[in-house]
C-alpha cells in the first residue's frame, strides 16, 4: 500500500542559498588515491546552502509511505527523496537511524547535510547536491513511488522507484540513470544507510579485506576482523571498503538481527563509516543530533574516489530488510508512467527538456531561477538583472556568445570559464562586465581570479549586505588590516559566526592574543563548521595556551 502522510520533527530552516557561485574550489578537495577520472573543481552550477542556523522549528513534513504486513517504509520527498524510517513490524524494531531533529550541518557537497535514513548520492564524491533539495514525486502504478530529478553537475536525469509488495520482508529499490548526451560522463553514485552503532553492533560483508581510508589521508588494505567488524571499538573516524565477493552488507546485533542491504550486481562497492571514539568523533554525533550512529553504504565503484563512464543508462535494484529477508532482485518495472503528482523538484530539468528534448520534465516546473536562461533560450537575449542562477556546458556559453552584449552576459561567460579553468578568458570577461557596469559580483570573481583582497573589498563595500562576501573579503586579508575590515562591517553581518571565528583568527594574526582568548572562552557556535575542520581546536591553542580545549571546541576527526 502506498499513502502520502506527513510527519511533525524539530527542523531547521535551509534558509536562503548562498548568491555566490562557487568559484573557490570544493571545500574538502577529495584525496587524489590514483583515481583522477571525474574529479570536479567545483560545484558550480550548483549554489551553495550555508543560510541555516542552530535553531530547530517544529514543522510538518510531507511524506510517501509504502507498507505491508511486515515494512513501514517512510520517505521524504522534499528532503532528497531520502528513505527517513524502515519499521520492522514484527517486533517495532526501527532498522534505521532516525534522529528526533533534521538538524542540519555542513557535511555535504553544498554544505547543508542531516543525518539519518537512506541518503541517494549521485554525481561526485561527497554528500549528494540534491540531498537537502526536493524531487520530483509520483505513484507509478497502483502502488510504487517513483522520484526523480535533473543532476546539473553531470547533465543527468535520475529516478528512484521504490515498492514494497505484500506480504514482502525486503523493500525494493529501483535507480536507473539516464546520460542524454551522445558524450560518456563520469558517474557517481553511493546509497547511505545509517544504523543505530551500539556496543554490539556488528558490519558483515561477504569480504576479507577491505581498503581503510582516514581523516589523514590514508588509505591501505587491512583485514576484515573483528576489530573492523565492529564499529564501537574503533578509536577515530574511518571508512571502510570491502572487497566483496557478493553484492550485500549488514548491520546487526549480538542476536543477528538488524539491518540488511543487497542489489544485483552493478553496485559493486560496500562500505562502513564510523565516527570512532575519540572526544570529536562523539561531539559530531551530538552535533548532528541523534546520538551514535554509523552508516553501511552500496556504490557503484569499489571506493568513493573513482568515477565510471556512463554512456547511456544504467539500472540496478536494492534491496533493504531485516537481516533475515528474502529478496527478488529482477522486478524493476522501469516502464510503468506517473499516474500522480505528489510533488515537484526543480526547473532545471524543464529547461533542459526545452534545450534537447528527451528527458521529460513538467514545463511547470519551471521558476524564477530558470527565467534569464529561459529567454536566453527562447529569445535569444539575456537580461541585466542581478544574478540568481548560474549554468555550466559549451552550449549555454555559446548562447551567450550570440546573444546582444551586456554586462550580464560577460559576466556569466566569465564565470563559466573562471568554473572551468580557463582563467584568461575569465579574466577578460570579467574585466569587460566591468567597463559596462560596476558590480560586486565581477569585482568577487576577479578578486578571486587574481587573489587580489582590494578587489574582494570593493565587491563587499558594492553589497554589505551579503555576508559570505564578508566572509572572503575578510579571509583575504590578515592581521590588523584583517581587523579594519571587520570594525566597518554592517552590526547584523559582524556577528555571523563564520566572522566572528574571523575576528578570533586576526586579532592572533595582529598580536591580540586576549582579544582572541575572551571571544573564544565567550563561546562561539559556528553551525556551518565543516566536517573533518579543525579550526576551533586550533586557534583555542593558540589564543589559550596551557588551558583544556573545551569539548563544544573538539570536532578533530582522529585520536589525540
Amino acid at each position: 500500500m502506498l499513502r502520502r502522510g506527513w510527519l511533525e520533527i524539530p527542523v531547521v530552516p535551509l534558509g536562503e542559498p548562498n548568491p555566490l557561485p562557487p568559484l573557490g574550489g570544493l571545500l574538502d578537495t577529495p584525496y587524489d588515491m590514483g583515481f583522477p577520472y571525474g574529479q570536479v573543481r567545483t560545484m558550480m552550477p550548483y549554489l551553495m546552502q550555508d543560510g541555516y542556523g542552530r535553531d530547530a522549528e517544529l514543522t510538518t513534513v510531507d511524506t510517501v509511505v509504502l507498507e505491508n504486513s511486515r515494512l513501514r517504509a517512510t520517505f521524504l520527498p522534499g528532503w532528497g527523496g531520502r528513505l527517513w524510517s524502515l519499521l520492522d513490524k514484527r517486533d517495532g524494531r526501527e532498522l534505521l537511524h532516525v534522529p528526533d531533529v533534521l538538524q542540519l550541518a555542513n557535511l555535504a557537497l553544498r554544505n547543508a547535510w542531516f543525518a539519518g535514513g537512506v541518503e541517494w548520492n549521485i554525481g561526485t564524491r561527497g554528500h549528494s547536491p540534491t540531498t537537502c533539495s526536493p524531487l520530483f514525486a509520483a505513484r507509478v502504478g497502483e502502488d510504487r513511488l517513483r522520484m526523480w530529478e535533473w543532476e546539473r553537475l553531470r547533465g543527468v536525469v535520475f529516478s528512484i522507484d521504490a515498492w514494497l509488495p505484500p506480504e514482502s520482508s525486503a523493500l525494493y529499490i529501483g535507480v536507473r540513470i539516464h546520460n542524454p548526451s551522445a558524450e560518456d560522463t563520469p558517474m557517481y553514485w553511493w546509497s547511505n544507510a545509517a544504523v543505530r552503532e551500539t556496543s554490539d553492533l556488528r558490519v558483515v560483508a561477504p569480504a576479507k579485506t577491505a581498503y581503510r581510508t582516514s581523516y589523514e589521508g590514508s588509505l591501505s588494505e587491512v583485514d576484515v576482523d573483528d576489530a573492523v567488524e565492529h564499529p564501537a571499538r574503533s578509536s577515530a573516524a574511518a571508512d571502510y571498503f570491502y572487497l566483496v565477493e557478493e553484492p550485500w552488507i549488514a548491520a546487526v546485533d549480538a542476536s543477528g538481527r538488524g539491518l540488511k542491504q543487497m542489489s544485483t550486481p552493478e553496485l559493486k562497492g560496500r562500505k562502513q563509516f564510523c565516527w570512532g571514539t575519540s572526544v570529536g568523533g562523539k561531539r559530531w554525533q551530538d552535533w548532528l543530533g541523534g546520538g551514535p550512529y554509523c552508516e553501511i553504504q552500496a556504490g557503484l565503484a569499489h571506493t568513493q574516489y573513482e568515477h565510471v563512464p556512463l554512456s547511456g543508462e544504467i539500472r540496478w535494484v536494492e534491496a533493504y530488510g531485516p537481516a533475515d529477508m528474502e529478496a527478488e532482485l529482477d522486478d524493476a518495472a522501469w516502464d510503468l508512467e506517473p499516474t500522480e503528482i505528489f510533488s515537484l523538484g526543480s526547473g532545471w530539468g524543464a529547461l533542459e527538456d526545452l534545450r534537447i528534448r528527451g528527458v521529460s520534465f513538467p514545463e511547470g516546473a519551471l521558476g524564477v531561477e530558470q527565467q534569464p536562461w529561459l529567454e536566453l533560450l527562447r529569445d535569444g537575449t539575456f537580461p541585466e538583472g542581478e544574478p540568481t542562477s548560474y549554468v555550466i556546458g559549451a552550449e549555454w556559453e555559446r548562447r551567450l556568445a550570440e546573444a546582444p552584449q551586456n554586462w550580464a552576459t560577460h559576466y556569466h561567460r566569465a564565470v563559466i570559464a573562471h568554473a572551468d579553468g580557463r582563467n584568461e578568458q575569465a579574466r577578460h570577461h570579467y574585466e569587460r562586465s566591468l567597463e559596462l557596469r560596476r558590480s560586486a559580483w565581477a569585482l568577487r570573481g576577479l578578486g578571486l581570479l587574481t587573489n587580489d583582497a582590494d578587489l574582494l573589498a570593493d565587491a563587499l563595500a558594492e553589497a554589505p549586505h551579503v555576508w559570505q562576501l564578508a566572509v572572503e573579503a575578510v579571509s583575504a586579508r590578515e592581521g590588523a588590516d584583517a581587523l579594519a575590515l571587520l570594525d566597518s562591517l554592517r552590526p547584523e553581518v559582524a556577528e555571523r559566526p563564520r566572522l566572528r571565528l574571523a575576528r578570533v583568527r586576526a586579532a592572533l594574526e595582529a598580536g591580540r592574543r586576549e582579544e582572541a582568548a575572551e571571544l573564544l572562552r565567550a563561546g562561539i557556535e559556528v553551525p556551518d563548521l565543516r566536517e573533518g575542520e579543525v579550526s576551533l581546536d586550533r586557534l583555542w591553542a593558540r589564543a589559550c595556551p596551557g588551558e583544556p580545549l573545551p569539548a563544544r571546541y573538539d570536532f578533530r576527526m582522529h585520536d589525540g
